[in-house]
C-alpha cells in the first residue's frame, strides 16, 4: 500500500509500531514476526497460502509481477520448499524494477502516484534471502526462485522468447498499474495450462484501477470467473479454461 490515505488513527499505530520495533533486536523480530503484523499483512500471508494449495497440482511456474520488499515472493519459496521439496519443474520468478513505479499510465492509472512510490527496498538483500535459502534446500543445483529486475513492459516479453519451457501455474499481477499488467497478461496467459489461476491484487479497486482497465481489454470480464478472497480487501482471481 502507498500510505497516502491513512487515517490520524493508522498514523498513530504506525508511529507507535515504529517505537516497539526499535525496543527489540533482529533476532527478535525473526523469530516472532506476528507481534508486529497487522490485518493487512496477516490477510496477504493468508491469501498466498490459499491461492499456493490451488496450484499444487498443476505443473508451472509461479509468477509474480510486482515483488516490492519481497515478503510474498518468499513466502511462495517457503511454500514450495516445504510441500513439495522436490518439485525442480516450479520456479518462484519475481518482475519489479525494485526501484520504484514505472511506465505509469496518464489516463488509466491515479493522478497522485510517482516514481518515487515502492522504491524503498532493497534488492540486494532479497538476492542474498534467495542465495541463503539455497545453501539449505533439496535438489540446490536447480534455480528455485529468480529476480529479474527491470520495468516489466521491457523484461517481460524479453523473458517469455528466452525460456521455451516455460509455463505458469499461477499469474500474480500486483504491479498497481495499467501497462505492465496488460503486457503481463498479453505474454503469460498463452503459457498457461487449464487449471492455472491468475490473480489481480487490485481488481475493481477505484485508487488503482488500471489492473481491471488491463483485465477488461485482454480479456473481458465476461469471458472469466473472477473470484474473490472474503478475508481480502481487493485481490480477485480466476482459472485458465
Amino acid at each position: 500500500m502507498t500510505g497516502r490515505r491513512r487515517t490520524p488513527q493508522e498514523e498513530q499505530y504506525y508511529a507507535d509500531r515504529t517505537k516497539m520495533l526499535s525496543e527489540c533486536g533482529s533476532e527478535y523480530l525473526a523469530d516472532a514476526p506476528f507481534l508486529f503484523a497487522n490485518r493487512i499483512t496477516t490477510a496477504s500471508v493468508l491469501s498466498r497460502i490459499d491461492l499456493f494449495r490451488m496450484v499444487m497440482d498443476v505443473p508451472g511456474a509461479i509468477v509474480e509481477c510486482g515483488v516490492y520488499k519481497g515478503n510474498s515472493l518468499m513466502l511462495f519459496l517457503q511454500l514450495s520448499l516445504l510441500l513439495e521439496p522436490y518439485a525442480i519443474n516450479r520456479t518462484i520468478y519475481g518482475f519489479d524494477t525494485f526501484e520504484g513505479f514505472r511506465s505509469i499510465h496518464r489516463k488509466n492509472d491515479p493522478k497522485d502516484i510517482n516514481e518515487k512510490m515502492f522504491s524503498d527496498t532493497n534488492y540486494g538483500l532479497l538476492k542474498r534471502s534467495i542465495e541463503l535459502n539455497d545453501l539449505i534446500r533439496p535438489v540446490n543445483r536447480i534455480p528455485r526462485c529468480e529476480l529479474i529486475k527491470g520495468d516489466i513492459v521491457k523484461t517481460v516479453p524479453k523473458f517469455v522468447k528466452q525460456r521455451p519451457e516455460l509455463a505458469v501455474a499461477m499469474l500474480l499481477l500486483d504491479t498497481d498499474l495499467y501497462k505492465p499488467t496488460k503486457v503481463a497478461l498479453r505474454h503469460f496467459l498463452p503459457l498457461m495450462p487449464k487449471g492455472a489461476i491468475v490473480v489481480l491484487d487490485e481488481v475493481c479497486y477505484r485508487n488503482f484501477a488500471g489492473e481491471t482497465q488491463a483485465l477488461k481489454e485482454e480479456l473481458g470480464l465476461n469471458k472469466v470467473e473472477l473470484k474473490r478472497l472474503p478475508y481480502e480487501g481487493s485481490v480477485g482471481y480466476f482459472r485458465v479454461g
